[in-house]
């Protein structure tokens, strides 16, 4: 007995140094592993696995036993950095779709993985088609005892101001602004707030933009009396502190994009690039000019001053546009989503490009945005957004998208 003691206290030691290295020095794995489901179902799951900013991220490519069909997906849930975290697979199947439900361990579960004609599909988009199937799987799920509240879509709204609000669909961190005209709509689970900056009306928002945390407008009330501009407007997000800079630009003046912290400003009236430092809240002239393409600076060329240079946050991708003919790319992290000309979004999971989930397909789709874990678009007079956690959700309505809609919202996720 005297000989064990030792062995286990040597035992216990290193143990916890392995998950104190663990803890606080792994950020990623990726690992490969077999799993026979309860119903003798053999599938091979490719995991992966990367932490950022507290959050922890899960992917999973899951395939079949005879690799004929493939379901990808991802998670956002810290199991303390586990690997192998899936426990086992429930399968379901109506007609043409086949729908597995992944458990995970700590019985975590809400997410499911579905085929269409043996195409991936997410829940999103049968519950916006309204697929009967799907209908009919989800009582199923329910019926084992799984939150309804992913496949939901019918949250009550709550009129404010002069719109609508589906609260039980903003996720706890999230923070949206939305333009009104004289400053913006403060939007989150918690409620909204009128912040105005403008005593009168400024109808096209294009002296905006969202740069991480913070909201950036310029001043415009003296627009008419003066040739110059004489005010940033710097509002965060996240904290609801506004700071003003003072500036001394042409009307001709527009902001190029963002990049490290950094928004870059032309006046191309006086031929002259700024930086607005964001943590010093200071304007700054650049003795070169830099272009913006989806957030990294390139130098620019002579014509610079020719035509407005505005990051369109665009990235490329020459396996998606040669297999589904488009351009109009944007990444997360390291997934890749796309939108085509038929307005489908499409994700990459993995870089499974031959297998991309259709999220959602509408005639009109506006103003998409993609970061901070979040997929945002407006069509007609609804924003929508969709996250791991809450699927595609309606979250606000507003008439006036239906007539206005460029640069009118924008959304961050705090800490």
């Amino acid at each position: 007995m005297k000989k064990v003691l030792p062995i286990l206290i040597l035992l216990a030691f290193i143990a916890f140094c392995y998950q104190f290295i663990v803890t606080f020095f792994v950020t990623e794995h990726k690992v490969k592993y077999s799993l026979i489901a309860n119903d003798q179902n053999h599938y091979t799951v490719s995991e992966s696995y990367h932490k950022s900013n507290n959050h922890h991220y899960y992917s999973f490519l899951v395939k079949t036993q005879n690799k004929k069909k493939t379901y990808t997906f991802s998670i956002e849930q810290d199991f303390d950095k586990q690997e192998r975290v899936i426990t086992d697979i429930k399968y379901y199947q109506k007609n043409d779709l086949e729908c597995i439900f992944p458990i995970y361990k700590r019985n975590h579960s809400y997410d499911v993985s579905c085929l269409l004609d043996g195409k991936q599909v997410s829940s999103s988009y049968l519950m916006f088609q309204k697929n009967e199937d799907f209908s009919f799987i989800a009582r199923k799920f329910a019926e084992d005892g799984y939150d309804e509240m992913y496949y939901n879509i019918d949250a009550p709204n709550t009129k404010e101001e002069n719109v609508f609000v589906a609260y039980d669909y903003i996720p706890e961190d999230f923070v949206f602004a939305i333009w009104n005209y004289k400053g913006i709509y403060i939007l989150s689970s918690e409620g909204m707030e009128n912040k105005m900056y403008l005593n009168k009306d400024y109808y096209e928002n294009t002296l905006s933009i969202g740069a991480g945390r913070y909201y950036v407008t310029v001043n415009t009330d003296n627009e008419e009396d003066n040739l110059n501009y004489y005010q940033l407007i710097v509002y965060n997000l996240v904290d609801g502190g506004k700071t003003i800079v003072d500036v001394n630009i042409s009307q001709d003046s527009y902001f190029n994009g963002v990049s490290d912290n950094l928004v870059y400003i032309t006046d191309p009236k006086e031929k002259k690039q700024y930086t607005l430092d964001l943590n010093k809240k200071e304007l700054k002239e650049l003795k070169s000019c830099y272009e913006i393409s989806n957030s990294k600076v390139k130098k620019a060329d002579k014509s610079f001053f020719s035509s407005p240079k505005v990051d369109s946050l665009q990235v490329t991708n020459k396996k998606i546009t040669k297999l589904y003919n488009t351009k109009d790319i944007r990444k997360n992290r390291d997934d890749y989503y796309f939108k085509t000309k038929d307005g489908s979004i499409y994700r990459v999971i993995q870089e499974d490009y031959e297998n991309p989930v259709l999220i959602c397909q509408f005639d009109n789709i506006k103003e998409w945005q993609v970061h901070d874990d979040g997929v945002s678009f407006i069509v007609d007079d609804t924003l929508y957004l969709y996250t791991d956690v809450y699927g595609l959700k309606p979250i606000l309505k507003n008439s006036e998208f239906k007539y206005n809609s460029k640069n009118i919202y924008y959304f961050v996720r705090g800490e």
